[in-house]
């Protein structure tokens, strides 16, 4: 067999490996691993929050990243029920919200 072929395959089976052990941790597991990553590659993340209007209620920096939360039905029905997202900024303040909101890697107040 080709060293390139071998390598190849090696590759290949290397990465599918690493995504079915991925794909059988749980939700919590890969939220942790997520934001390991991400705080290893030092992403800024401003979160934008809405009023329903569209007017701008809240602009800044997230530390991490927003966290999405829903509460569901005992009957297991609409997962959107009571659904809120919380982050925590930059002085490490607790911020909550179930109204709509943008995160970007940029600061939209900036103008380039």
């Amino acid at each position: 067999m080709n060293v390139h072929l071998r390598r190849s395959l090696l590759v290949i089976l290397s990465v599918v490996l690493l995504v079915f052990a991925l794909a059988a941790c749980r939700n919590e597991t890969q939220n942790r691993l997520r934001r390991s990553i991400q705080d290893f590659t030092s992403v800024r993340m401003y979160i934008t929050v809405l009023a329903y209007d569209g007017t701008v209620v809240f602009e800044g920096l997230v530390d991490g990243k927003p966290t999405r939360s829903s509460a569901m039905s005992d009957d297991g029905g609409d997962p959107q029920t009571g659904s809120y997202i919380f982050w925590y900024d930059e002085r490490g303040r607790y911020h909550q919200t179930s109204l709509p909101y943008m995160v970007t890697t940029y600061d939209r107040g900036v103008q380039p």
